[in-house]
């Protein structure tokens, strides 16, 4: 892990240089190709499922009332869950973005930091408390757990400085740690059966309205803070003594920072449950695409967060259709593997 701080995600050579081939149309290209590409993900999640729509009865359930049974459908069990599922991947992709600029370390993302299993532990404890808790109340707990947890690794990292390699190395054993307790708050309920497979490896199952509406008072507070920070991060990455040259509070920046992506982390926590790599994969993506400008690269992050969430959503419905696999496994799938990529061929 230290290792790979050597060669910054956000590194200023890196910040100044746009190559042709990015400053050309190509990334506009296929930054729309992609919203085209997730707006087709989402009318299929609108028309497979349990039941099948067709295209014209999932278009008709969505937009009249003309089909009672297509409106029920679409609008009572498959559009909040598309909303979820969206919602869920933009957070954790802005997420991701933003770790990897605040630690300068290409693999940071909120499960291999931390904050993921920290808000999980939150999410945990209120449900063995109270079993019934209401969505809200879980929403809250995975805030208030996902700020504490950031609390504790920035006190943990700080030596008179934050290290963005102390900050990632203390993200890892953090990560570790609220991971078990976890696993040993859930085998200790009477619940575990019923919440701990779906929680753990990350789904959507059963989503609803109140998901989503419980999961927007933290999300949107982190999507405009991610932008409000994106110049100073872009500052931040030139190195601590420019940035505080030029008027940059680093540590508080970072505190500030952290803070967001534990707001952001809460929300799609509170809904999916644990589901990891997201934001590594989303960020490296949209870096590809755009850059390391991050008043570019935290809204494209959000837009392949979102792909990815929703397209492994679609998949874990179709493939033992009619039930379903835990999403978080397709996105392990996908995430896993690049992260060994990184490992053996950028670090």
């Amino acid at each position: 892990m230290a290792g790979m701080a050597v060669r910054p995600a956000t590194e200023p050579v890196a910040l100044a240089r746009r190559s042709t081939w990015r400053q050309g149309s190509r990334p506009a290209l296929i930054i729309a190709g992609s919203i085209g590409l997730l707006v087709v993900l989402g009318f299929a999640s609108l028309m497979y499922g349990a039941i099948t729509l067709s295209p014209s009865e999932a278009w008709s359930g969505l937009t009249s009332e003309s089909d009672v049974f297509a409106r029920n459908v679409v609008w009572q069990i498959r559009f909040p869950r598309v909303l979820d599922a969206m919602f869920v991947g933009t957070c954790l992709g802005v997420a991701g973005s933003l770790l990897q600029g605040v630690t300068r370390n290409p693999l940071a993302d909120p499960t291999i930091l931390g904050i993921t299993a920290a808000a999980g532990l939150g999410s945990a404890t209120a449900i063995v408390i109270d079993p019934q808790l209401p969505q809200w109340g879980i929403a809250m707990a995975c805030a208030v757990g996902a700020v504490v947890g950031a609390g504790v690794l920035f006190v943990i990292a700080w030596r008179g400085a934050i290290s963005p390699v102390r900050l990632a190395l203390a993200g890892v054993a953090l990560s570790a740690f609220f991971g078990a307790a976890i696993v040993g708050l859930l085998s200790s309920s009477r619940t575990f059966l019923q919440t701990s497979l779906g929680f753990l490896a990350g789904g959507l199952y059963g989503s609803e309205w109140r998901d989503f509406r419980a999961m927007l008072p933290y999300a949107i507070p982190g999507l405009v803070g991610s932008m409000l920070l994106a110049g100073r991060l872009n500052v931040l990455a030139l190195g601590d003594d420019i940035a505080a040259g030029l008027g940059v509070l680093t540590d508080r920046t970072r505190a500030a920072i952290l803070i967001v992506c534990a707001l952001l982390t809460a929300a799609a926590v509170s809904v999916a449950g644990l589901v990891s790599f997201v934001g590594l994969v989303a960020a490296h993506i949209a870096r590809f695409i755009v850059g390391n400008d991050n008043r570019l690269l935290i809204p494209v992050s959000a837009i392949f967060g979102a792909i990815l969430v929703t397209g492994a959503d679609l998949v874990a419905r179709l493939l033992i259709a009619p039930s379903e696999l835990p999403m978080g496994i397709f996105t392990a799938v996908v995430g896993a593997p690049f992260l060994l990529y990184l490992v053996k061929f950028r670090g």
